[in-house]
């Protein structure tokens, strides 16, 4: 999801370096979802610090690193999207 994809990211620049052929598909609902998923089933779904409205740009995130980002934002546009 789009929480795990920002404490990898930087691994980006090890694709693009290598030129390695991989297609990173990110779900972005803005929630930490391991966290909220513990905090639902653990703490009576008192949910804290598992939310976020301040995302990156993801598109502009990978062009950052010199790779090559695409939005898709209806399942419709997959298809031609990859």
């Amino acid at each position: 999801g789009d929480a795990s994809v920002q404490m990898t990211m930087q691994e980006m620049s090890a694709a693009v370096q290598h030129d390695a052929p991989i297609k990173i598909f990110i779900l972005n609902n803005q929630y930490m979802g391991m966290v909220r998923q513990w905090q639902q089933l653990l703490h009576g779904n008192r949910l804290s610090h598992s939310y976020t409205e301040a995302m990156p740009d993801f598109v502009k995130l990978a062009e950052a690193y010199g790779g090559h980002g695409i939005r898709c934002e209806k399942p419709d546009e997959l298809d031609d999207a990859i």
